[in-house]
C-alpha cells in the first residue's frame, strides 16, 4: 500500500493553499481521502487505536505485527503510522532549515547574484509556512529582485 498523499504534503498543501480557490479543492480532497484511508484501517473492527502523533514504540509495534501476520490491512496500518511518525519527527526541526534556507536567500540578496524560479518558490514556500515579517520581507525583496532581472533580459 503506498499512499496517495503523505501526512507532510497534507500539511504543506493546507498552508500553500491558502486564498486560492484550486488549491484549497485540491487539498480537500486530499485531506477527505487521507481521512477516509485512515478511517478504513483504523476502526473499532481493526482494534488498533490511530495516533496522530504516535510514538517510535507503537510504530515499531505495528510494523513488528505487519511483518508477523503479513495481513495487507496490518501493512497499511503501519506504513500510516510510520508516515505519521516521520512528520512529526521532521516537524520537530524543520526549522533549522527555514533558517538555513533563509539564510541562503538573505546572502543571495546581499553579495548581489542571480535570482532563480526556484529561489522566488524557496522563498513563498518559507513565508507561507513560516509566516514571520522577516521571511515575508525576504519573500518580497527575492520576488522583486526576480522581476527586475526579468525585466532586464
Amino acid at each position: 500500500m503506498k499512499l496517495d498523499t503523505n501526512y507532510s504534503q497534507l500539511v504543506e498543501m493546507k498552508a500553500m493553499s491558502w486564498g486560492n480557490p484550486e488549491r484549497i479543492a485540491a487539498y480537500t480532497l486530499a485531506q477527505r481521502r487521507y481521512d477516509d484511508t485512515v478511517a478504513h484501517y483504523f476502526d473499532e473492527e481493526s482494534g488498533v487505536k490511530f495516533m496522530a502523533n504516535p510514538s517510535q514504540s507503537y510504530v515499531e509495534g505495528l510494523e513488528a505485527k505487519a511483518a508477523e501476520t503479513g495481513n495487507d490491512d496490518d501493512k497499511a496500518r503501519a506504513i500510516i503510522a510510520r508516515d505519521q511518525f516521520e512528520h512529526y519527527e521532521k516537524d520537530r526541526v524543520k526549522h533549522i532549515a527555514w533558517q538555513v534556507s533563509r539564510q541562503n536567500l538573505r546572502r543571495l540578496l546581499v553579495e548581489g547574484g542571480k535570482v532563480t524560479r526556484k529561489d522566488v518558490d524557496e522563498a513563498h514556500r518559507i513565508a507561507k509556512l513560516n509566516a514571520t515579517m522577516e521571511n515575508l520581507a525576504v519573500y518580497s525583496q527575492i520576488k522583486q529582485k526576480f522581476g527586475t532581472q526579468e525585466g532586464s533580459n
